[in-house]
């Protein structure tokens, strides 16, 4: 595996909360790193998946919530 590096992003509160509750009833709780996990294993699993393969729901649910996001942030780009 390569080196990581720090990549931030914003997740809202009650996603982090579900997606922690379901690991814990899925794998027991651990102390740390579980969702940085789960993040890096299906950014793993979606980079290694030939593109004609990729479900196309899912690519129009990241247009979306690009544009959600890119609304929601209204900071100038200067």
């Amino acid at each position: 595996m390569a080196r990581k590096t720090l990549f931030n992003f914003y997740l809202d509160e009650e996603l982090k909360q579900e997606v922690q509750t379901k690991l814990i009833r899925l794998r027991k709780e651990q102390p740390k790193g579980q969702v940085a996990a789960l993040i890096r294993v299906l950014l793993r699993q979606f980079a290694a998946t030939p593109d004609e393969k990729v479900n196309p729901l899912l690519i129009e649910a990241i247009g979306a919530e690009y544009e959600y996001s890119q609304k929601l942030n209204k900071r100038s780009r200067m």
